[in-house]
């Protein structure tokens, strides 16, 4: 019985496609994960994209040719509420991939599927390397209190011009009858330079108290 199961061809092209969609799933997974920035990535999230590549190629086999089924599986798909929300719209996108390479698979067209995970992946690779689409300025927001008694001429002015490339003032604030100052400035690094030296300097200035660094907000994504 099981011989003739496992001899059955439709069987055996079942088995590859899914097979075939789990390991190309697989690959937009470790893209998703080698790209993603921001504060919510989820483990969740990753799985169902392997699993909405598998399920897509087995719609595809079901449907095959016939209307009716497509009909009658989209009817099925109504039905279903999905209640979390896409926070990202690469996510979107991600989803999209695995549903498309999916649904390739199980139409039996294999050089499209394979060709447009390869190529895909790499596009999202690339482009998350160079960072493009990006209009950050700055790297970071460095944030420090300054007492004018202890520190009445300004002496880290000079230490931010001999290590920033550039930097913008976003805030200034007194208090204690204006002897503290609050600062806030966006700076990007000159290359070569590395932040925690920076701190080190600032720390080790008369007067300078309360450092603060933190990437910029462009780079925090919810």
């Amino acid at each position: 019985m099981f011989n003739s199961f496992f001899q059955n061809t439709e069987v055996l092209t079942t088995i590859f496609n899914l097979t075939f969609s789990f390991a190309l799933a697989f690959v937009i997974a470790f893209t998703y994960q080698k790209t993603h920035k921001g504060l919510s990535y989820s483990q969740g999230f990753v799985l169902t994209i392997i699993v909405l590549c598998v399920l897509a190629a087995a719609i595809m086999m079901i449907i095959g040719s016939s209307v009716a089924r497509a009909f009658a599986m989209l009817g099925a798909f109504t039905i279903i509420r999905f209640r979390t929300a896409v926070k990202d719209t690469k996510d979107t996108a991600f989803i999209l991939f695995g549903l498309i390479v999916g649904m390739a698979v199980g139409i039996n067209n294999y050089s499209v599927a394979l060709t447009t995970t390869i190529f895909v992946s790499l596009l999202l690779y690339f482009l998350d390397k160079f960072n493009f689409g990006s209009v950050k300025k700055y790297d970071y927001i460095l944030s420090f209190s300054v007492d004018k008694e202890k520190n009445p001429n300004n002496g880290y002015e000079e230490i931010l011009k001999d290590h920033l490339k550039n930097y913008d003032l976003l805030n200034i604030s007194t208090r204690d009858d204006g002897k503290i100052i609050d600062i806030n400035f966006s700076i990007r690094f000159l290359a070569g330079i590395n932040p925690n030296k920076l701190i080190e300097i600032l720390s080790n200035l008369s007067g300078i108290e309360n450092i603060h660094l933190i990437m910029a907000k462009d780079d925090i994504e919810y």
